[in-house]
Formats: structure tokens, sequence, C-alpha cells
């Protein structure tokens, strides 16, 4: 049976609501009352998911990275720190000097290596990054890489929900549908028009990343699941960690008013109410005025409540945060190991996350969008191309020095038992940017040894 309240009971139950927080005690709207309220975004997503894949909310995905430091820092700074001070290296054989350095500048100035970067990016916050190479030729028909040379190229960073696989695995797909359709005619290069555009798989690269179980790839369609699937209940913890630690300091002073005859008045008609009514007024005066009237049998008292462990407990919400990302706590929170570590070898763990989350999923993608501007500026593909990286460990001017010094120490010694000849060393020394031969003065080095020619070499070194 329904049970009715009449506007006198609703109104007294609301007179007589305990105000467990601060936020609630000031009737602030939810979504200002900590991480862990309903309507929080992360507890949205959380709730809202379908079979407890996160992945299949990208509209909530998206508001969560834009608005979370957090999320944008756990999907990009191992991308960052993947391409930082141009990690990646493009050499090869195939092209000579100025060539190579042409195809350099031109990746650079048309975007390329930030088109692989976002497409990276989306693929690790949506489970599938997708690379459009929109040319000149008709988007629905195979790429005819002949006619590439000289014409028009530009890759597009996209997503797996603004360029869907036609429903089946994107491995497998022949067609791609993009949203936002780009024009092939060269006058319109490039304009979009809001419609859909059906584009051959022979144009689309693909970052999928981490491989996903059987199950979560068939529920995704093939692709994979979004790294926030493993890392929203531990920043969920952090966040509301923080959130509880302010609201109690917050509330960590308590008034006592000490009422005189305060039984005697609760006990009397409209007693309640009269009590209620002067704490009302002596918070009200207490807030804003530096004076509070009483009554000469009254007492006021202000009690200050201290909290111990907080900061212990928040250290171990840090740790257990980075712990589920696979982040060091100065790449976070930018502090330092603490004992007798020095911080490497969690650097050294971190690098090979990196290595292995990021550089080494990408080289197939570096390698198409790198044949594929080879053929818009020269014509050929480069068959002995592959994806070289810097390392990812940063060494100081004084290592540096040391390992120059130890390779031409060694370069001089096997010039000097004759293993190798003058030209290859100094094509050597060039290549580690040591000494630095121009190709003429490498071609006038001759092949044969000779002694004279070691005793010359190695007093110009010297010097």
């Amino acid at each position: 049976m329904t049970q009715i309240y009449n506007s006198k009971e609703i109104e007294q139950q609301r007179t007589n609501r305990i105000n467990n927080g601060l936020a609630e005690a000031l009737n602030l709207p939810p979504q200002a009352r900590g991480a862990y309220c309903d309507n929080s975004i992360l507890r949205r997503i959380f709730n809202s998911s379908v079979q407890g894949l996160i992945t299949l909310h990208w509209v909530s995905l998206t508001n969560a990275y834009n608005k979370n430091s957090f999320l944008q820092t756990a999907v990009n700074q191992k991308v960052e720190d993947a391409f930082k001070n141009e990690g990646l290296i493009i050499d090869t054989k195939t092209l000579d000097t100025e060539e190579l350095e042409q195809l350099r500048t031109t990746m650079v100035e048309e975007g390329d290596f930030d088109a692989i970067i976002d497409c990276i990016r989306w693929g690790r916050l949506y489970g599938g990054g997708v690379l459009v190479a929109n040319t000149e030729q008709d988007a629905d028909t195979p790429l005819d890489k002949k006619a590439l040379y000289g014409k028009k190229l530009k890759f597009i960073a996209t997503n797996r929900w603004q360029c869907t696989a036609n429903g089946i695995a994107p491995q497998i797909a022949e067609k791609f549908i993009f949203t936002d359709a780009f024009s092939d005619n060269e006058e319109q290069f490039l304009k979009y028009q809001h419609t859909n555009q059906q584009i051959d798989k022979s144009r689309v690269g693909l970052f999928l990343g981490n491989e996903a179980p059987y199950l979560t790839k068939t529920i995704l369609q093939g692709w994979n699941a979004s790294i926030f699937e493993g890392i929203l209940e531990p920043i969920e913890n952090l966040l509301g960690g923080f959130n509880v630690t302010l609201e109690l300091l917050s509330e960590a002073k308590i008034d006592i008013f000490k009422i005189a005859n305060l039984a005697s008045t609760l006990s009397a008609p409209q007693g309640e109410r009269l009590i209620r009514k002067r704490l009302q007024i002596a918070t009200e005066n207490k807030n804003y005025k530096s004076s509070l009237a009483m009554d000469t049998e009254d007492d006021y008292q202000q009690k200050q409540i201290n909290f111990g462990g907080i900061p212990q407990l928040l250290e171990q919400l840090m740790y257990i945060f980075c712990g589920y990302l696979r982040y060091p706590v100065s790449k976070l929170f930018g502090r330092g190991s603490s004992g007798f570590s020095s911080g490497e070898d969690d650097l050294e763990n971190y690098n090979s996350t990196v290595n292995s989350e990021i550089r080494v999923p990408a080289n197939k993608l570096i390698t198409w969008v790198v044949n594929l501007r080879c053929l818009q500026l020269f014509g050929r593909e480069l068959p002995d191309f592959k994806p070289k990286w810097k390392p990812l460990r940063e060494m100081s001017e004084k290592e540096l020095a040391e390992i120059s010094s130890r390779k031409l120490a060694d370069y001089l010694a096997l010039l000097e038992h004759q293993v190798m000849t003058p030209k290859q060393v100094a094509q050597k020394l060039t290549e580690d940017n040591y000494i630095l031969f121009s190709e003429e003065e490498i071609a006038k080095i001759s092949d044969d040894f000779a002694p004279d020619m070691e005793t010359s070499m190695r007093e110009d070194l010297e010097i």
C-alpha cells in the first residue's frame, strides 16, 4: 500500500534532515559535491556502461578527457615522450642526402608527424585511431600509387567513431565510412562536407594499441578497448580521496553553543523552533560579523579536530594510481624517489612501457605514412625503411663526451690494426656526428690502407 505524505510532513522531513556534508549543508548542486556523487562525470560513465565497457560511450569519454587533467595525462604523456626531441629517426639508403632531407622537411611542414601522434592518442582514448590519406583521387576507389607522384597528399587523424569499418572488423574491412567526408576535387581540396563518404581501405592506416581479449573485440566490432577500462576506478578513488580530505578540513572546526535551560526550552511548545532560530541567528552573525551577542548564561566554544594519517593515505592512493597507469610518481606528481633509489630504475621501467605500448605498435603506421609520402615526392617507395627510435634515456653531457671519446679510441685502434680503412673511419665519425666530413672529403680519402695516412689522420683527429 502506498503511503501518502502531506505537505507539512514533507516540510518537517526536510527540516529535520541531517546535513552530513559541507556541500549539502550549503545546498550546493550535486556536481559540486565531490567525485563520489551520482552525477559526477566518472560515476556517470561507469554506471551507464553497457556490459561494463566504457569504450562504447565515446561522448562520455570525450567529456571526461576534456575536463580531467589526469585522464589527459594518462592518454598523452607516453605518446609525447615517445616522439619527444625528434625521437623518430627517418633514415634509408634508398634516398640520397638531399632527398632524405627533403622527406624530413616535408613531413614536418605537412604535419605528418602531428597526424601520427594524434592518431595514436585517439587510439588510446577510443580504442582505435584512424589515419586517412586524403588525395585528389576518388576516395572510394583503391589508391593508385603510381598516380600519386607530384599530387597533393594530406593525412587526417580521426578515431573509430568518426571513421567506422562498415560494421565489421577493421582489419578485414573493404571500405570505411568517414562521417565528415572530404572532397577529392583539386579546387576544393581539404574542404570538409558534412556527409558520409566511403573510403577504400588502401587509404586508411590504423592504430589499435594493445590487443584486447576475443570477447571484448567481438563486442567492440573488432576494435580494441580504451585505456580508460583499466584506470577509471583508481582515478575515481584518487579524486575522491582529495575531495573528501578537503571537505574534512573545511569541517574540522566544530562550533558548540551552550544554551541555558536548553532541556526545558525544548519541552515547551515551539521550543525546537526557538532553538533553531537562536542557532541560525548566531551562525549568520558569526559568518560575516566580528561580534556575537549572547545571553550571560550562554556559552560558546570552538573545537578543532586533528586528523592523523591523511597524508599517508593520499600518498598510498597516488602510488596505486601510478601503478595502474604504469607511470613513475615523478612523471605525474613531480616527486622524486625516496630512500636509496635514484629514480633511474623507475624511469627505465617507464621507458620500456613507452616502447612496448607506443613505439612498437606504431611502426607499421609510420612505415605506411613514410612510403606514401615518398611516392608523392619521388615516385618510389622505400623497401629498406624501418622506423628507428632514439633512446628514451637522456644522458648528461659528461656521459655523452665519455661515449664519444671511447668510440674515437675504438675507431683509431681498428685503423691502427688495419681492420678499418681511413675512409670507413671517416664515414663512421660522420654518422656519429663526432667529426663531420663532407661527401667530397670522404671521396678523396683512399680505401687502401697506408701507414702514413693513418698517422696523418690520427694527427688530424687529435687536433
